[in-house]
């Protein structure tokens, strides 16, 4: 359902701002959309569409022929395999235009009547990148136009052709993007790799073409693997492609086509896996380009394995080595431990201070109880967090570490948790164990209860800002099998709980903690302040995601959490008869509950909010003029040699915003960004992105803040840590002279 309403969302914003822009062009109103009528032919509907809704004179876009087809009908890839035709376009653009091939999605097996065809059912978006001239009229617009040629089969075949157009505006500023652009990163996801960690090696076996894959350290085991050759006249395509676990990785074997006149002397083409190529939820398809050699150069690498099977093991990736596994252990409890320094942390510090100060009168073993309880509040919480994540990213999901914040319902959830507590802080009213009503066993058990939910907390809010050496932990556990992910995020969660247990495992340093008095009450009320500060933050985060209404929204319903407080703590205190207290609470519980429930659900069902989306248009902070991320923009600055600085980021990473006012927003740092033409990009990643996730993924890493800079004429990425300073920045970027 989030994701129904993400992407009606993001189209109906999208649709605002287009119609906001075509009210300021110049000369009236401008009619023409950033897509042109669809062409409705027997089975398939055909258009041309873009992902800007404006051309910039000299920055190439992109536009896509968009097919939408009847059920179990197909059009064909680039080799339609063994009958078919594909798809063409014949391109009359106005002069100066460039247009490149077409970009092929990863097609899929098509069996009709014992016949193999490779193709493409439902709806499918050939990419095709246009570079515009340098100079262009402004305020002029600009139709391009293509002759579109295509076969559309089921039992039988219809061709069709249609004259597709569209037209666009020029202009100098940075275009906006159209409704159609969640589509071309759903179609950029089903483009395969050119290239990749895995090693590909083919031969030659008698009537068989042997594809050898390696896979790096690590890599998830292949379930399943399916080739489609660039050329016709290589494979048989209706043979089973058989895939063995060998000494040299997998090998897939091929038959070689019957009909062929010459022997291939390489094997060009698209090796598809479910399991994606750098991971779960990866891009499924990679490129082959692999010289065939003779089977004796293979050597014994084509052995096969005794005692393991082809299919996917349900376990997951392949496990490291053990120096490797102790290493990420280490470094995943030295980050758990310093997550409790992350001003992530600070919204449940308040709890935890007082946590302390209870332990201080209480015997050696309630203390000692309250730290196992709060542990295992913190340990569950990892492994829950985690088994959430990890369960989505098998089933494809584009998901990452602090995926909880990016759902405007569940920060809401937590703006009233966070405020609930505010209010018993400040003695609007008590529930359960206070630090004035120590004592009795159903107390003793409400405060472990306290503890354990306290751990709860902690690991929720604290999460999604990676400390240092936490962010490399994560994710390597993302891509290793279930059993080491679960090991490695157990390391991180000890590691954040391990000050608290030492403080219960020796209560003689508790000592050091002030005795009990008046002063308690004070510090309480106090540290209620710090937990309202987080409060105030997490609005923030949430106007962010959903705008001024969502806003004003959950400010009325911290109004009658509010309301319900004082109802309980003015009739619901000691004082007041039993059918009183009884009337008051339920009364309290009736608003608090209610009033949550009918907030946190209409802000899910609100679309998210147009300044939220950063990412989509030029930005300026701190003196820095940010360009927004795509990998399309990075690769189109590298190409041009300039240096480029990516800066992943989020509005709820407290330690992301740290980063940037102590280091980036520099005067320093400015003044050598300006001198450098460094080009500088930020990567929102406050909402679901799947083009950001799957860029976090391709460095190893699960979450924000990430710093990568691109040095001038194509040198390779440089990697920054997660703690960075105006001298660690100067220093990267004058490397690079």
């Amino acid at each position: 359902m989030m994701q129904h309403r993400w992407k009606h969302g993001r189209l109906w914003l999208a649709a605002v701002a287009l119609g906001l822009f075509s009210i300021g062009w110049p000369g009236g109103l401008w009619t023409s959309p950033a897509m042109a009528a669809p062409v409705e032919q027997p089975h398939v509907k055909a258009e041309l569409i873009a992902e800007t809704t404006a051309i910039r004179p000299g920055v190439p876009f992109w536009v896509a022929i968009r097919f939408e087809l009847e059920e179990h009908w197909h059009t064909y890839w680039r080799n339609p395999g063994d009958s078919g035709q594909p798809t063409s376009i014949k391109w009359k653009l106005p002069p100066g235009f460039k247009a490149d091939d077409i970009q092929w999605p990863i097609p899929k097996r098509i069996e009709v009547s014992g016949l193999v065809g490779y193709g493409y059912e439902k709806e499918v978006l050939h990419l095709i990148r246009i570079t515009p001239p340098d100079k262009l009229p402004v305020g002029k617009p600009v139709t391009l136009a293509g002759k579109v040629r295509w076969l559309v089969c089921k039992e039988e075949c219809i061709p069709g052709d249609a004259e597709l157009t569209l037209t666009l505006p020029v202009t100098n500023d940075v275009p906006q993007p159209s409704p159609w652009t969640e589509a071309f990163s759903r179609a950029r996801a089903q483009l395969p790799l050119a290239t990749s960690e895995w090693k590909l090696r083919a031969a030659q076996d008698g009537d068989h073409l042997v594809l050898l894959l390696t896979p790096p350290t690590g890599a998830e085991p292949l379930t399943e693997v399916t080739f489609f050759p660039f050329e016709e006249l290589v494979i048989e395509g209706a043979e089973p492609q058989r895939l063995l676990r060998v000494k040299g990785g997998y090998a897939l074997r091929l038959v070689r086509s019957k009909v062929a006149e010459k022997t291939p002397t390489q094997l060009a083409g698209v090796v598809v896996t479910p399991t994606g190529w750098r991971g779960a939820g990866t891009e499924p398809g990679l490129t082959v380009e692999a010289p065939i050699e003779p089977l004796t150069a293979l050597g014994d690498l084509l052995t096969p394995v005794a005692g393991m099977r082809s299919d996917r093991s349900s376990s997951g990736g392949q496990p490291l080595g053990w120096l490797a596994l102790l290493a990420t252990l280490g470094g995943a409890f030295l980050g758990g431990l310093i997550l409790n320094l992350m001003p992530c942390v600070l919204p449940v510090l308040s709890i935890k201070v007082l946590g302390f100060v209870e332990q201080a009168k209480a015997g050696r073993g309630e203390a000692w109880q309250h730290g196992l309880v709060f542990t295992a509040g913190v340990v569950l919480s990892f492994w829950a967090l985690a088994g959430i994540l990890l369960a989505l990213r098998a089933g494809g999901q584009q998901l990452g570490w602090g995926f909880q914040l990016q759902e405007p319902a569940f920060v809401a959830f937590l703006v009233a948790v966070l405020f609930v507590f505010g209010l018993v802080l400040f003695g609007v009213f008590e529930v359960g164990l206070t630090l004035t009503t120590v004592g009795g066993a159903a107390m003793n058990r409400s405060g472990l209860a306290g503890s354990f939910f306290t751990g709860v907390l902690a690991t929720v809010v604290a999460t999604p800002c990676t400390a240092p050496f936490m962010g490399s932990a994560l994710g390597v556990a993302l891509a290793q099998p279930t059993a080491v992910a679960l090991l490695i995020f157990t390391a991180l969660a000890l590691g954040m709980s391990a000050p608290y247990l030492i403080l219960a495992a020796a209560p003689q340093l508790l000592r050091f903690v002030p005795r009990p008095g008046a002063w308690m009450e004070s510090f309480k009320q106090f540290m209620g302040f710090l937990l309202m500060g987080s409060v105030v933050w997490l609005l923030w985060v949430l106007g962010l995601e959903v705008g001024v209404d969502g806003l004003a929204l959950m400010l009325g319903m911290l109004v009658l959490i509010g309301l319900g407080g004082w109802i309980w703590g003015r009739w619901g205190s000691l004082t007041r008869t039993p059918a009183v207290r009884r009337i008051a609470m339920a009364t309290a519980l009736l608003i608090i509950v209610g009033s949550t429930v009918f907030g946190v659900t209409t802000i899910h069902q609100l679309p998210p909010a147009a300044s939220a989306a950063t990412g989509s248009r030029e930005t300026k902070s701190g003196g820095i003029r940010w360009e927004p991320f795509s990998p399309a923009r990075v690769e189109e600055l590298r190409r041009a040699g300039k240096p480029v600085f990516v800066d992943f980021t989020a509005a709820w990473c407290l330690s992301c915003k740290a980063n940037e006012k102590v280091a980036l927003e520099t005067e320093a740092v400015r003044q050598e960004i300006e001198q450098r033409g460094i080009v500088m990009v930020k990567a929102d990643w406050t909402n679901r992105d799947e083009e950001i996730t799957r860029t976090l993924a391709e460095f190893g890493r699960s979450g924000v803040p990430l710093y990568v800079f691109y040095p001038a004429n194509g040198g390779e990425p440089k990697v920054l840590p997660e703690v960075i300073t105006p001298g660690l920045i100067l220093e990267t970027f004058r490397e690079d002279s």
